[in-house]
């Protein structure tokens, strides 16, 4: 059985960090965003404004509380609109609550959780080593979470909109040992990887994410990356 981490280090990122990030899905421009972190004494407040395609806008807001050193995400909300027209909105408190999980028993959140656009701030406080492994729940909606895995692979060049960085490249899985050992390893092997790359520097800004659009090894990879960093 593999085991949640605990809560993720405080990067210690600076207050009106902004970086801008473009998205493409087999190298063709689908979308643009930016993501801008306000650094208090006890919180982080992270707010990301996305446009994809012409018309299609989505609004994230982020509470990550900061404590002993630590970072943990407290509140997340997400507003999405087509044009003028309301999609969907989402919205998560995570401290101090439960919430139904499977079995449907009433469980207090892990507290490394974060929600899938929370890790471009939440996964900087890993422990940036050659090999190390790590284990996160990933909020999906509602009270349900996800476990999944991370493998600090190695430190190297890359190049993006933004310029060239020395940065960690760090590989995501999505874990099923809970449901069988056997369909984690045909899931580990099938599934192509989700790779997300941080500066190798503190506080290590999230720079770039390498994804399947698919569950297949053919279907093209989408990629969003930093054109611009301030």
């Amino acid at each position: 059985m593999t085991t949640i981490d605990p809560p993720f280090r405080d990067p210690g990122i600076p207050d009106g960090e902004r970086t801008s990030y473009r998205g493409t899905i087999g190298g063709a421009d689908i979308g643009s965003g930016e993501l801008l972190v306000e650094a208090g004494p006890d919180a982080y407040a992270a707010r990301l404004k996305a446009r994809i395609h012409d018309d299609y806008n989505a609004t994230v807001e982020m509470a990550f509380a900061r404590r002993h050193g630590t970072i943990r995400t407290e509140r997340y909300r997400a507003e999405s609109r087509d044009g003028d027209s309301l999609v969907s909105v989402e919205e998560g408190w995570f401290r101090g609550v439960r919430g139904l999980h499977w079995g449907g028993e009433l469980e207090p959140y892990p507290s490394s959780l974060t929600p899938l656009l929370g890790c471009a701030v939440a996964l900087r406080g890993l422990e940036f080593v050659k090999g190390e492994r790590h284990n996160l729940a990933l909020w999906l909606a509602n009270s349900v979470w996800w476990e999944v895995s991370l493998h600090v692979h190695r430190r190297e060049r890359i190049a993006i909109p933004a310029g060239e960085f020395d940065a960690w490249r760090v590989t995501a899985h999505p874990v099923f040992e809970p449901i069988g050992a056997a369909l984690n390893r045909v899931v580990q092997a099938l599934l192509p990887p989700f790779r997300i790359h941080f500066d190798a520097d503190p506080p290590h800004r999230f720079l770039r994410f390498s994804f399947p659009t698919g569950p297949f090894p053919w279907n093209p990879r989408g990629v969003i990356a930093a054109d611009g960093v301030a």
